[in-house]
């Protein structure tokens, strides 16, 4: 059996997000990855994110809905 090249591991792959809930999920994850790491201790702390934005609406260098 040939192998085929992937870009994405198995479990990492891109989908579409289509719910709000989901979202919302994603963002979560994303913006708590430095905290977890302990880079940060909260996610806004985090210059390349957009935890600060979400959080209360501090402009930074990841622009939101442009």
């Amino acid at each position: 059996m040939e192998q085929e090249d992937h870009f994405w591991q198995r479990r990492f792959h891109d989908f579409n997000v289509w719910s709000a809930r989901k979202e919302r999920e994603k963002l979560t994850y994303m913006h708590h990855n430095p905290v977890k790491r302990g880079l940060v201790s909260r996610p806004e702390q985090w210059p390349w994110s957009s935890a600060g934005y979400y959080a209360g609406g501090k402009a930074g260098p990841v622009k939101v809905n442009e």
